[in-house]
């Protein structure tokens, strides 16, 4: 019957270890992530905005060349895809070392979707191609 009581204790003693040495290593990754937060911040900026230009070039140009608005829901696809490309460009391992130093996935992904969007909205080709326009209807107009 002791040992049943000793093996007991043996298995909480170590269940509690494991979790203080688990909880230790933990702290570790995370300040290890904080110190190097910038250059994490270069390497995701950098596949940021090689998604970005995929995503451009291949779904979002021909609205940007023409002035023209995108659907709602055509511009939450193109999001979501902003969001996959971005995710298999990091690769596995990378975007877990993201996704712990963010907190969770969704606020990761909000960083990603609020790139996209932020990146949109300063769409130089779309600006100019407005101008453009507007330009020709107020010599059109005069």
């Amino acid at each position: 019957m002791e040992i049943y009581y000793f093996l007991g204790g043996l298995i909480i003693a170590l269940g509690i270890l494991s979790a203080v040495i688990s909880k230790v290593f933990s702290q570790k990754k995370c300040e290890r992530l904080i110190n190097n937060f910038e250059a994490y911040t270069i390497v995701l900026q950098l596949h940021m905005e090689k998604a970005y230009e995929i995503i451009h070039k291949d779904k979002i140009l021909i609205y940007s060349l023409e002035a023209t608005k995108i659907k709602d829901s055509e511009f939450n696809t193109y999001s979501k895809d902003f969001v996959r490309l971005v995710e298999k460009m990091l690769g596995p391992r990378l975007c877990k070392e993201f996704i712990f130093l963010y907190g969770n996935y969704e606020t990761f992904v909000f960083t990603l979707v609020e790139y996209f969007n932020t990146t949109y909205e300063g769409d130089a080709i779309r600006k100019t191609s407005i101008e453009n326009m507007m330009e020709a209807e107020n010599v059109e107009g005069t």
